[in-house]
């Protein structure tokens, strides 16, 4: 008796992270994930015989082949007929560079059903992801989205927020969020000169930290929060390429990302791959040259060196950005440390400075010697033979970026480990030297690489310290999300499959592995414990002590001795150390994030 053999679905391991399709090659992808940056007229070529659109020459070709082969006959024999030196239109030529679909994905039966329509490829929940933005404008805003007030307004294109919503936004933006996104100059901002998108930008994530001036109601800042998230989106466009345009782009994602979430996630990984090409077409890969300074002022210098100075931090916070996906939701990195072309941010006391005078002399008070570019950094960072004392001092976002690189190449190590099952300790050896050596620049003033000092609270040292003891832990754990191929499109998805994407007990009960993240869980536990108001907090640090909790959880679950010693949790009492993870992520109820941490713990 014959038995059936079960179907074999082809291999597509490379996923777009808009509309979930899949792909077998990555230059397949690649073409693909082009649809999602083109506008509507980009994206609309009509057929000549009915009035269906197609989003790429090639679908309107085999469309004129299946429907029209009379007329696509009839163009072929013009064609052959055309003399040689004359070309064919780019809508002629069977040339499509990279709209050219590979043979093996036409025979894709899931491709063929995908592409056949002359829509534009869907997103969960059916909406066109052209229409996207539209179908967000008319969408009021409630209970069924996370962290939406339910009385928050639409979008208008005639609405702007006030002067006074302007001004204390503006002042809670530079209080709590250019902490650790510090590529705008407080003290030479100025709200009056700045695009409407720019400062509709800023609005979106001020307002995550206080309350809508104008307003009584509780969740006021929120609903304040999203209006403006909304009417920036509506009146930002790639089409205007400089720097702001990518500001805003770059702050909008963190909001939608990290603070909206939700089906909000999707427009905030569109955006993303929206700015990196725009960074890389208005020259932020490439440092602003300065003007000669024999016939200026004081104050001109001054304004100068604040604006190369923002165009440099900007680009590092794009990288930071763009490492943090590859970090929480495994998604391939789009920029390479060797695109930056920048030398390390200035010290901090040179960036505060608050008038031309008092800059001039902090330049002259710490005069070294030339800065050091951001690639050389890294490769001197990652030699044993470089001499680390000779470079000057620069800001530790500088540092946080090259840590950030750091755990960005164990992963890959990791990942090029799981898939050929040999491990590279020579790597892994270069990489934990090297961030043992970047502590002292990262957090200036440690008390031991053994036994480091909590942060300040509310400053942005905890972004510091909390992103190189990520790095360590992830030295000594490779993330199972990562080693598996698991790619998510938000971070709900991450925080639901929390627990079971959690390091095993197996590898968390060796010795030796416990001995060496010991103290990195325990610098996250104190600093959990100690940070009561985490006003200034990255989001990403209750992500990084979120996954620190989950490995002590298991440590407490295997009953190992000292677990969570350091915040007064018993060994062996898994109740205790959950309740305690309530008590400090409660703390944090306030934002989405925070709520879904929450929610999360429910699952142990």
């Amino acid at each position: 008796m014959s038995v059936a053999q079960p179907v074999k679905t082809p291999y597509q391991p490379f996923q777009c992270l808009i509309c979930q399709s899949r792909f077998t090659r990555h230059e397949n992808l690649k073409r693909h994930a082009l649809l999602h940056t083109r506008t509507q007229a980009e994206g609309a070529l009509p057929c000549d015989f009915c009035d269906a659109t197609f989003s790429r020459p090639d679908l309107r070709h085999r469309h004129m082949k299946r429907k029209h082969p009379e007329q696509e006959q009839r163009r072929e024999r013009k064609k052959t007929r055309r003399s040689p030196g004359k070309s064919a239109s780019p809508t002629e030529s069977h040339d499509f560079g990279a709209g050219q679909v590979m043979e093996e994905d036409w025979q894709s039966e899931e491709y063929v059903q995908q592409q056949s329509s002359h829509e534009t490829p869907r997103v969960d929940g059916g909406a066109n992801v052209m229409d996207l933005h539209s179908l967000l404008d008319n969408f009021q805003a409630n209970d069924s989205f996370p962290g939406f007030c339910q009385d928050a307004p639409s979008p208008t294109y005639d609405w702007s927020p006030s002067t006074l919503q302007i001004a204390y936004g503006c002042e809670l933006f530079f209080t709590h969020v250019s902490l650790f996104i510090p590529f705008l100059h407080k003290p030479t901002f100025n709200p009056d000169q700045a695009p409407p998108h720019l400062i509709l930008s800023i609005l979106s994530l001020a307002y995550q930290y206080g309350s809508d001036p104008e307003s009584n109601h509780p969740n006021a800042g929120g609903a304040l929060s999203y209006r403006c998230f909304q009417q920036a989106r509506t009146t930002l466009s790639p089409e205007t390429p400089e720097i702001a345009t990518v500001q805003s782009y770059l702050l909008l994602q963190i909001c939608a990302m990290m603070y909206l979430c939700g089906a909000d996630s999707a427009h905030g990984l569109k955006m993303h791959s929206i700015t990196i090409p725009l960074a890389r077409s208005v020259g932020l890969m490439q440092p602003i040259p300065l003007e000669s300074a024999a016939t200026q002022d004081l104050d001109t210098l001054w304004h100068a060196f604040i604006a190369a100075e923002s165009h440099k931090r900007t680009l590092f916070a794009l990288h930071q950005i763009d490492a943090l996906w590859y970090q929480f939701l495994s998604i391939p990195r789009s920029i390479s440390h060797l695109e930056i072309k920048h030398e390390l941010p200035c010290p901090e006391e040179q960036w505060a400075a608050a008038s031309a005078s008092e800059w001039a002399h902090r330049q002259l008070v710490t005069r070294q010697g030339p800065a050091v570019q951001y690639a050389d950094a890294v490769r001197r960072f990652l030699s044993q033979d470089s001499e680390l004392s000779t470079i000057p001092a620069f800001d530790p976002y500088g540092a946080i970026n090259i840590a950030q690189f750091l755990i960005s190449s164990a992963r890959e190590i990791s990942g090029w480990s799981a898939m050929t099952g040999m491990l590279s300790i020579d790597r892994f050896g270069a990489l934990r030297s090297s961030l043992v050596t970047l502590n002292s620049f990262i957090c200036p003033h440690p008390s031991n690489v053994n036994t480091q000092s909590t942060p300040r609270n509310g400053s942005g040292s905890a972004l510091c310290a909390a992103t190189w003891h990520t790095a360590m832990i992830e030295l000594q754990i490779w993330s199972p999300s990562h080693t598996s191929g698991i790619v998510q499109g938000s971070l709900d998805a991450v925080l639901n499959q929390s627990t079971y994407l959690s390091p095993s007990g197996e590898i968390l009960c060796e010795d030796i592995t416990v001995a060496a993240i010991q103290v990195h869980i325990d610098w996250f536990l104190q600093y959990l414990d100690e940070t009561v108001e985490p006003q200034g907090e990255a989001p990403w640090v209750a992500l990084y002590a979120y996954k620190a909790f989950l490995i002590a959880w298991q440590l407490v679950k295997g009953k190992l001795p000292g677990a969570m010693a350091a915040v007064g949790v018993e060994d062996g009492d898994v109740d205790g150390a959950v309740r305690w993870a309530r008590t400090v992520f409660g703390r944090r109820e306030r934002w989405v994030l925070g709520r879904l941490i929450l929610e999360s713990l429910e699952q142990l």
